[in-house]
């Protein structure tokens, strides 16, 4: 179902406000969106498996990325820019779902890789 999401991130200077393809089954909620920044287009697919309580986020553009985010395990993830590619470390703290009193959802998590320190980040996508 079609969905108006705003994404607050570290990522980002201010909040985004978008539309989103939000499918939230029994199993899994998947949430898509597109981004348009400087005149490039990238294309997110956000995945969770509500039994594993793994999230996967997958980016395509000229930035591409798939970012796993397991609170039980630190996981690796690659950046590939047209400049080449960066790894990343991801230590996840919490991962929260949408339910009936909260519309959002949101990863709590540490990056780390490439030549910066380690970057602690919210990521929250909620129901507008």
């Amino acid at each position: 179902m079609k969905r108006r999401i705003r994404i607050s991130t570290k990522a980002y200077k201010e909040p985004l406000e978008t539309f989103a393809m939000w499918d939230d089954s029994e199993s899994v909620l998947s949430i898509r969106w597109k981004e348009d920044h400087e005149g490039q287009t990238a294309l997110y697919d956000l995945s969770f498996d509500k039994a594993s309580g793994i999230a996967s986020i997958n980016r395509s553009g000229d930035i591409k990325s798939v970012m796993t985010f397991d609170t039980s395990r630190k996981t690796v993830s690659q950046f590939h820019t047209p400049y080449g590619t960066i790894e990343m470390g991801i230590t996840t703290e919490y991962i929260k779902i949408p339910s009936l009193l909260e519309r959002a959802f949101e990863i709590s998590y540490e990056i780390e890789g490439g030549a910066e320190e380690l970057q602690k980040n919210i990521f929250t996508i909620t129901l507008i």
